[in-house]
């Protein structure tokens, strides 16, 4: 994914993100390169060993619906537990 004007990638809607792996992606210049649900009902996800460049406003970002509710998630994973969040690389 390239040049995306929002998220490269949006895993979840609500309650909504069930089982999902999202690994070996490459997403460039976006606004936020992963956005992943965070609110109460969400599943296991895991997040791990992508490639993320120019995102300017996080890598990997935690929403609850259209609000954001966390830092970079790639910099720090944070409390989430249903989320891994590994090995990504951010540039």
């Amino acid at each position: 994914m390239e040049n995306a004007p929002n998220f490269g990638m949006m895993l979840g809607w609500g309650p909504y993100l069930r089982d999902v792996a999202a690994t070996g992606n490459i997403i460039r210049k976006a606004d936020v390169g992963i956005a992943v649900s965070v609110v109460d009902g969400a599943r296991s996800t895991v997040i791990s060993g992508n490639i993320l460049s120019d995102v300017k406003n996080g890598a990997i970002v935690g929403y609850r619906w259209r609000e954001r509710a966390s830092d970079d998630l790639a910099k720090d994973p944070g409390t989430w537990p249903h989320l891994s969040v590994t090995a990504n690389r951010v540039s």
